[in-house]
């Protein structure tokens, strides 16, 4: 075969069956593509490792004719040179240019502009979830609390259409026949003032003590009695009329004037005492009794409802109580002058309450008790110790203003210290500052300064508290070993 020049493509012709082209180890190739008329040469160059290329077949013969040629395979060339003409049809490209359009040329994306974008789109996310978020989670609360709402609503139907009323009275003749063997009269006899002792005499009558009633409840079988501090308060001698008609002496074993509680013991046998309940857990709504000697009638009953928790009047004030430390609950229930000191009890005849005060002189729809559970803590005590150990802070307390609230619900307000009562105070040795707002008390929210005060004292002398403080925008934590608040500060 005649030798083939690099720009002459072999004729497809001369290929035939019989044309055997020898097998190499390693074949390099080059193909040259021309765009048509002007186009520049497309060189595409590689190498075919281990290629035997097949035998061509033969085919028809093309339409036109063309000069004969056949391939030169030289074994010493390394490398085959082949052109392939490239009709204008094949080339997109071309047709592009034909047609006067122009190539898009692929440019890549600026880094600057997609960080923007990137940023602006994150801003973006932040706003709406600034906005959205929040009403959402209000609505799912509002749905939670509908939806309790619903069930209570329900379940308050379905029970309804169970109860039969004489159930109900038997339940309310038990209750009484229940708590009846444990409440006790009171009856105390107290000095009359200088002046009124001065009246008597220029008149020539004869001055007796003036004589005061109230109720209790036996708490305990070894003869201990709970009931107000100002129904016993500046009484020289105190008798007890129990429920089986005993007439006994009683001695006071030690009262809170804070709490407006005392202890009594009397010494008897076969005492009958009330069961203490949880006020904790007693729900408003819940019906409740009131057992006493109004007037002098002992033993009378009421019933009614709890209408509230955690409220605050100023009952017992003019004996020393504190409505920092109190916490009542209100009730419907008819207390009348001679209630004082009696217990409120639950449906199954627990201790969950002592009634304490009205409003008004005579009972108008509200009355007050002290949650049983603060009345415990306060009985064991008393009955351990003669007093109360409260815990001891040494701050002064204020309610805290709108513009230092620290929280869109006005519920939770927490307390500003205005003052330390020295720097060996408790406060003052765990860094407590005036200034200073508690909002959390061992994680639990302030409400408002007899809130704190009485956690405090609840937690008693010796106790560690972890306050949670708001100093200058700033949220802290501080550590306090409360001490022994000072008697005096109990008078």
């Amino acid at each position: 075969m005649a030798p083939m020049r690099d720009d002459t493509p072999p004729n497809p012709r001369d290929l035939t069956l019989d044309t055997a082209i020898e097998p190499r180890e390693l074949v390099s190739f080059r193909l040259k593509v021309p765009v048509p008329e002007t186009g520049p040469l497309i060189s595409c160059e590689g190498i075919l490792d281990q290629v035997t290329p097949p035998p061509i077949a033969a085919s028809s013969p093309p339409a036109a004719s063309e000069p004969d040629s056949q391939p030169n395979l030289d074994a010493s060339t390394e490398s085959l040179e082949v052109e392939i003409d490239a009709s204008p049809a094949d080339s997109p490209n071309v047709q592009e240019e034909e047609k006067g359009t122009p190539v898009a040329a692929k440019v890549s994306p600026n880094p600057i502009i997609q960080s923007m974008t990137l940023i602006a789109s994150m801003i973006v996310m932040l706003l709406i979830a600034r906005f959205s978020v929040p009403r959402i989670v209000e609505e799912i609360r509002y749905s939670w609390h509908r939806g309790e709402l619903r069930a209570e609503y329900e379940t308050g139907g379905e029970g309804l259409k169970n109860v039969s009323l004489d159930s109900l009275s038997r339940a309310y003749e038990m209750v009484t026949s229940r708590i009846g063997p444990s409440v006790v009269h009171i009856e105390v006899q107290r000095k009359p003032a200088p002046n009124e002792e001065q009246m008597h005499r220029l008149l020539g009558g004869e001055m007796f003590g003036m004589s005061d009633q109230g109720s209790g409840v036996v708490v305990d079988a070894d003869g201990y009695i709970l009931t107000n501090r100002h129904v016993i308060a500046d009484g020289e001698s105190i008798s007890i009329t129990l429920g089986d008609g005993r007439r006994l002496p009683a001695e006071v074993v030690g009262t809170d004037s804070l709490t407006d509680l005392a202890v009594l013991k009397i010494e008897a046998d076969r005492l009958m005492p009330i069961k203490w309940g949880d006020s904790d857990s007693l729900r408003v709504g819940s019906p409740v009794w009131a057992v006493g000697s109004p007037f002098g009638l002992d033993r009378t009953v009421t019933f009614g409802i709890l209408s509230g928790k955690h409220r605050w009047v100023r009952a017992g004030e003019q004996h020393g109580a504190s409505g920092r430390y109190q916490d009542f609950m209100q009730s419907d229930v008819a207390v009348n002058p001679g209630n004082s000191g009696g217990p409120l009890v639950d449906a199954k005849g627990s201790l969950v309450g002592i009634n304490t005060a009205i409003v008004g002189d005579t009972y108008q729809g509200v009355s007050f008790s002290i949650p049983s559970n603060l009345s415990r803590q306060v009985y064991e005590s008393i009955r351990t110790t003669g007093r109360v150990q409260r815990g001891y802070l040494g701050v002064s307390l204020q309610e805290v203003p709108d513009d230092l609230l620290a929280s869109e619900n006005t519920r939770v307000r927490g307390a500003l210290v205005t003052g330390i009562a020295g720097d060996a105070s408790p406060a003052g040795v765990a860094g407590v500052v005036a200034g200073d707002v508690v909002r959390r008390a061992d994680g639990v929210d302030i409400l408002d300064v007899g809130h704190l005060m009485r956690i405090v004292g609840k937690a008693g002398a010796g106790a560690s508290i972890v306050l949670d403080v708001r100093r200058d925008e700033e949220d802290l934590q501080v550590t306090v070993v409360l001490g022994s608040r000072p008697f005096e500060l109990d008078r």
